[in-house]
């Protein structure tokens, strides 16, 4: 599945708490034509993000449109191939080559989740990498995509827009996707879903060295 950074709606029930504390721009409405080159820019970009190397801090916020209600966390996302750890909400998810690592949040007021790493012999890292790529693919590049997909204002910017009603939709209604040139990590992102949802990741810092300390859950 593709999936990357976007979670759908695990913690939408827990939108009870505070005032919104930013604001996200213009998202792009769907109506500009679509010649597939920018998915195909996408694509490329989405890629390199899975097999470059670096860490990533940044801020995830997760608000609701509707009652105004968000919870946020930090958000820390380490990468070297063929390992990859992701820190959100207080949970960890990554992979150690061919093996998941994944961490539950613990319980409100406690420290430290427990943490459990998959059995060996699953599906590799690079193995998983592409089918990533071939479920993007997928979404972007038929005849009749479920995306259109436009560059953003801002160089290394992509903004998608469904085109069709479908469930499983992993980019919500409306969503806007960044990556650093230099290193080729995913930057700031923002994810419109029906309903009033609304993900945002702000990036803080980028570090192209990566320490063992950083992959350990």
């Amino acid at each position: 599945m593709v999936l990357g950074w976007v979670v759908v709606a695990a913690y939408t029930a827990a939108l009870v708490l505070v005032g919104v504390t930013t604001t996200d721009g213009s998202l792009r409405p769907g109506d500009r034509p679509d010649d597939g080159a920018a998915a195909a820019r996408l694509i490329d970009a989405w890629e390199r993000s899975r097999t470059a190397t670096f860490l990533r801090s940044a801020t995830f916020e997760r608000r609701s449109e509707v009652t105004g209600a968000v919870i946020s966390s930090e958000d820390v996302l380490a990468q070297r191939p063929p390992q990859r750890i992701h820190r959100q909400l207080g949970g960890v998810d990554g992979r150690d080559d061919d093996r998941l690592v994944v961490c539950a949040a613990p319980p409100a007021g406690e420290t430290g989740g427990v943490c459990q790493l998959g059995a060996p012999g699953g599906p590799t890292y690079a193995e998983d990498v592409a089918e990533e790529l071939a479920d993007l693919r997928a979404l972007l590049q038929r005849p009749d995509p479920l995306y259109a997909v436009a560059d953003g204002d801002e160089d290394g910017c992509f903004e998608l827009a469904q085109q069709r009603s479908d469930p499983r939709a992993p980019f919500g209604t409306e969503a806007q996707f960044c990556f650093d040139a230099a290193t080729g990590a995913p930057t700031n992102s923002r994810v419109r879903y029906e309903g009033g949802i609304v993900e945002v990741v702000t990036v803080t810092e980028i570090e192209i060295v990566v320490t063992d300390g950083d992959l350990r859950p």
